[in-house]
């Protein structure tokens, strides 16, 4: 039943456009929050909520560099 929730997890995660948008951003290069939120279209707070389930999803990953964080 876990690996079910996982599953359905995962792919919640990429039945969203803007979520395929930022994972389109980021296939090339990490970035952080807010060129991300640039170059997909979308506020800063809309993309933060995206990378956290992108990330809970375990579709990407946070690294902190000094005060920001890149995804």
């Amino acid at each position: 039943m876990e690996d079910y929730i996982e599953e359905q997890t995962f792919f919640k995660a990429l039945a969203d456009a803007n979520r395929l948008r930022i994972i389109e951003v980021l296939s090339l290069e990490c970035k952080s929050v807010n060129d991300i939120s640039e170059l997909a279209g979308l506020s800063q707070p809309l993309t933060s909520h995206h990378l956290k389930v992108l990330t809970k999803a375990g579709i990407t990953r946070a690294e902190s560099r000094g005060s920001f964080n890149y995804y």
